[in-house]
């Protein structure tokens, strides 16, 4: 599960089936009416760097950079900002005081995961014993995704906006984001971890079949995919449903605003709890954008 987590959802995942607005041949979605003046889009992003999910953003003749260039805010989940990301976030990614990775599991997985940290991860290893263990498994699922880019999609489409002189804005706020991720326990995350390092090959298969899903731009299927992972429903509702609502509101402000060009996470589109079922209840047509 939580290498779809940290793909599809962050810089997640309801059991609903309804997927009302939301087509299995699309990523992009036009919102318009509700007395708007102008039209905005809707873009489902996975965060990963490999070239296979640039393919489309390659394609000057797509659509979406038709859409991309009549809108003149261009938001991401978060507004990229290397340093002050790393410095808002650095208090909240570490272990709290008199905890360590290897009071959370057992001298067996503690073993297990410090081998597979030294194989994988370099000099970053020394990291592990004092981060929480959701970002480590965070830096083992780059480690195995193929860096053909130095940043993941999401982020390319906000420099390319600031290449195009548009306004870059941020949706969600670093506080808001780790707060929800806050509502995995330390536990929780620990048995995530020992999951993982146990089947990185599974993990592994995971993200090629997002990859292959997402080039397909099948968006439902993708959905259904995530919605296997068995989340509690707390954990469920602090990681989708209430980020989702925040979004729709923070997009529906910018867009009453401006044009916008919204690039999440795809797992928050789809669904009768999703932004675009969202969008489409506070009274917007919500279509979806082909090639």
């Amino acid at each position: 599960m939580i290498v779809r987590l940290l793909s599809l959802c962050f810089l997640f995942l309801g059991k609903s089936l309804s997927f009302a607005q939301a087509e299995n041949t699309s990523v992009l979605y036009e919102i318009s009416g509700g007395g708007l003046t102008h039209t905005s889009y809707v873009f489902g992003t996975i965060h990963l760097r490999d070239k296979r999910v640039f393919e489309q953003v390659h394609d000057k003749k797509d659509s979406l950079w038709h859409c991309f260039k009549r809108c003149d805010i261009i938001a991401g989940e978060l507004k990229f900002d290397k340093k002050e990301i790393k410095e808002a976030a650095m208090d909240k990614v570490m272990l709290p005081d008199g905890v360590s990775l290897q009071s959370l599991l057992s001298p067996g997985d503690y073993e297990k995961v410090k081998a597979y940290a030294k194989e994988t991860l370099g000099w970053k290893a020394i990291l592990i014993d004092r981060i929480k263990p959701l970002f480590t498994v965070s830096l083992f699922t780059e480690a195995m995704e193929n860096a053909d880019y130095k940043y993941p999609l999401d982020v390319y489409l906000q420099e390319q906006g600031e290449k195009k002189k548009k306004e870059i804005a941020g949706i969600e706020t670093i506080d808001e984001q780790m707060q929800a991720l806050s509502a995995m326990s330390l536990a929780e995350q620990a048995k995530e971890l020992v999951e993982f390092v146990n089947h990185p090959v599974d993990s592994k298969a995971e993200m090629e079949k997002m990859i292959t899903l997402y080039r397909e731009r099948r968006l439902l299927d993708l959905y259904e995919l995530i919605t296997t992972s068995g989340m509690s429903d707390s954990v469920e509702a602090a990681l989708l449903t209430d980020r989702n609502k925040l979004m729709a509101y923070r997009i529906e402000s910018m867009m009453l605003r401006k044009p916008v060009f919204a690039a999440i996470g795809s797992a928050h589109l789809p669904g009768d709890k999703g932004v675009l079922e969202l969008l489409r209840k506070k009274g917007y047509k919500v279509r979806a954008v082909g090639k």
